[in-house]
């Protein structure tokens, strides 16, 4: 019996080789079948985009390497799906960062305006 950290592991892994697979895909051509996975781009939501090429069909996951870690991990086709048409995202950005490191960025900054706004409001209450 596996215990679920060697199946996580296992999930994980067959995650990087399925992505490291669809690595040649071309999504912007018209004429490529999209794979059983990807996620159909709506090309409404990537108007934003103010570019004369060609904007992707689908999205397929990509194997990404952290540029922090060097660990490599999925960027997956529902991600990159809420990036460029949920959030708005520019269609020619990538992810760069693994989920762990953008997390500890992303806690990195909080806790710097948390002491940032409570070094201005000890100011005030020194002015007053």
């Amino acid at each position: 019996m596996t215990s679920k950290k060697t199946k996580e592991e296992r999930l994980k892994e067959s995650a990087l080789n399925r992505a490291r697979l669809l690595n040649g895909i071309d999504t912007l051509n018209t004429t490529t079948v999209p794979p059983p996975g990807a996620v159909m781009a709506d090309q409404n939501e990537l108007s934003h985009n103010n570019t004369y090429d060609v904007l992707p069909r689908f999205y397929i996951d990509k194997a990404i390497i952290c540029r922090a870690c060097g660990k490599e991990e999925v960027w997956t086709g529902d991600q990159q799906k809420w990036w460029y048409e949920v959030a708005k995202g520019n269609i020619n950005s990538n992810a760069v960062h693994c989920r762990g490191c953008r997390e500890k960025e992303k806690a990195r900054r909080k806790q710097v305006r948390n002491q940032h706004m409570a070094g201005l409001a000890k100011k005030r209450n020194q002015t007053k």
